[in-house]
């Protein structure tokens, strides 16, 4: 995994980025996901950039950037695009601890990734990972919110 961290950015924030970031790959290169990589390959696979610049943070087939932004000002809540927004499971979270919005963010962006470099090569992704908010996209993400993010929704 190749970090960039950009000015401001610290090396405890670096740390819990990169965690929850971990986590996410871990599990979704599990072996009944049938992603075309395991685990080892992915964290070679992913370019990850964090920065405090107050933009959205993004990804494509070559990795992420996350903007450390909201999590500097302890912000405790997700919210997600209106087409999903709702969803018991993908939606917008209103009061989590900042960390927790932090790894919500990183999942979002992590399934992008997933979306974009894999998609193409997996089986159940195949047909639909092209739209970037659509039902491939969807599906990545409702496996880390529902295993990585949302078990810790009651512990905050």
């Amino acid at each position: 995994m190749n970090v960039i961290t950009r000015n401001g950015v610290t090396a405890t924030q670096r740390n819990i980025a990169v965690k929850w970031i971990k986590r996410c790959l871990r599990e979704i290169t599990c072996k009944h996901y049938e992603l075309p990589v395991d685990y080892a390959d992915a964290r070679t696979d992913i370019a990850v950039t964090l920065k405090l610049a107050g933009h959205r943070s993004s990804a494509c087939e070559r990795g992420v950037t996350i903007d450390m932004t909201s999590f500097n000002k302890s912000q405790t809540s997700l919210i997600e695009y209106p087409a999903f927004k709702h969803d018991p499971v993908i939606g917008s979270v209103e009061q989590m601890s900042p960390e927790l919005a932090l790894a919500g963010t990183i999942a979002h962006e992590v399934s992008h990734f997933v979306q974009y470099r894999y998609g193409p090569h997996t089986r159940w992704l195949r047909n639909r990972y092209r739209k970037p908010h659509g039902e491939g996209f969807q599906d990545i993400y409702r496996i880390l919110r529902s295993r990585i993010v949302n078990p810790h929704l009651g512990s905050d």
